[in-house]
């Protein structure tokens, strides 16, 4: 078998590349995903100096595989070091088990070794594609399961064929919620906002500049990156935030999503300067009361087993769910080598930092 590996001209291949994608992600059929202007977002209005470095695979009849990475910027320590975020990484369905994922991301790792990067991070859910990664040197640094807060049962019980079970359920899950609601912090209030709207009228800059000071890693969330990953997806994403008095104490992203038919609210981002929980729990009420607005019977929430406890999401009313993404890393350069940590305690993720919702 005759490959030929190559960076990625979209001018020339976009054509192809969809038809790739359709034929390796046949479950996202008819969505948006699937158009060139979903294309067009996220790979070529990237705010940095190079906006995505891709790569491809081709054999005599055409693409048979494809490799992107999106240039983030984290800070270690306030340190700017440059991540390719690893992103719609696709093997032609009549080339898989013949080599083509692991030869092409061995070359497209080395090209983005070239370009300067210091790491590269990946969050893959399918566990048929980690061994892939492994074979050029990936490593799992740590799981990131998925955390649920159900205000009502309805989706997740039909999905499960105890459709029937809705009528008991529910009024349980009431009481629950609105006996966790009970204890709140008089000193904060939330707000929810546009997110546009959001950037115009705060100083969110300063805020998140605040609240890095005190992270061992953070992704650099600025201004013009939040624009640019908030108009990816044609959806409405919303800002719930907390004030202490007239002051920004935390912030978090939300958007609605129907994961295997479950009306859910996913929370993307979440930001709180301080330890006081007190800025969760009025939080989480902004959460639900967005829920409640919008018809969503769950809060959806990723984040490391470590982060969970130290926030006390059980004490929220969230439950830990089998559905867990892995966080793969692979260090590039030597500074990466010698400064990056991969414990969970280091990392501040949620789904902001992957191309997911």
């Amino acid at each position: 078998m005759s490959l030929l590996f190559s960076p990625f001209d979209w001018r020339k291949g976009l054509p192809s590349q969809r038809k790739l994608f359709s034929e390796s992600f046949p479950e996202n059929a008819g969505l948006p995903v699937e158009t060139e202007a979903y294309y067009h977002r996220k790979f070529h209005s990237y705010p940095g100096e190079t906006s995505s470095h891709e790569f491809v695979a081709e054999d005599g009849s055409g693409f048979v595989g494809y490799y992107a990475a999106l240039p983030f910027i984290y800070l270690v320590e306030g340190e700017p070091f440059r991540c390719g975020l690893v992103c719609d990484v696709m093997t032609s369905p009549r080339m898989q088990g013949k080599g083509v994922f692991t030869k092409l991301g061995a070359y497209s790792l080395e090209q983005i070794t070239e370009l300067g990067f210091d790491f590269v991070t990946g969050y893959p859910r399918r566990a048929a594609v980690i061994p892939g990664h492994l074979k050029v040197g990936w490593q799992i640094a740590f799981k990131l399961p998925m955390y649920l807060l159900p205000r009502k049962g309805d989706g997740i019980l039909r999905a499960k064929g105890f459709a029937w079970m809705a009528g008991m359920i529910n009024p349980c899950l009431a009481a629950m919620q609105g006996l966790l609601g009970l204890k709140g912090s008089a000193a904060y209030s939330f707000e929810i906002w546009d997110w546009k709207a959001f950037l115009e009228a705060h100083d969110y800059s300063s805020f998140v500049s605040d609240w890095a000071s005190t992270r061992k890693v953070t992704l650099k969330k600025t201004p013009e990156f939040l624009r640019w990953r908030l108009s990816i997806q044609e959806v409405d994403y919303r800002v719930v935030a907390v004030k202490k008095g007239n002051d920004l104490v935390g912030i978090s992203i939300v958007r609605a999503c129907d994961p295997e038919g479950v009306p859910s609210l996913a929370v993307l981002d979440l930001m709180c300067i301080g330890e006081d929980r007190g800025i969760l729990r009025v939080m989480r009420r902004g959460w639900l009361r967005l829920a409640e607005r919008w018809q969503r019977e769950v809060v959806l929430m990723m984040m490391s087993e470590f982060h969970a406890s130290k926030m006390g999401l059980w004490r929220l009313g969230f439950l830990r769910t089998p559905t867990i993404f892995s966080f793969i890393l692979k260090r590039l350069s030597p500074k990466a080598q010698a400064q990056l940590p991969i414990g969970p305690e280091a990392w501040h993720l949620m789904w902001i930092d992957s191309d997911d919702l």
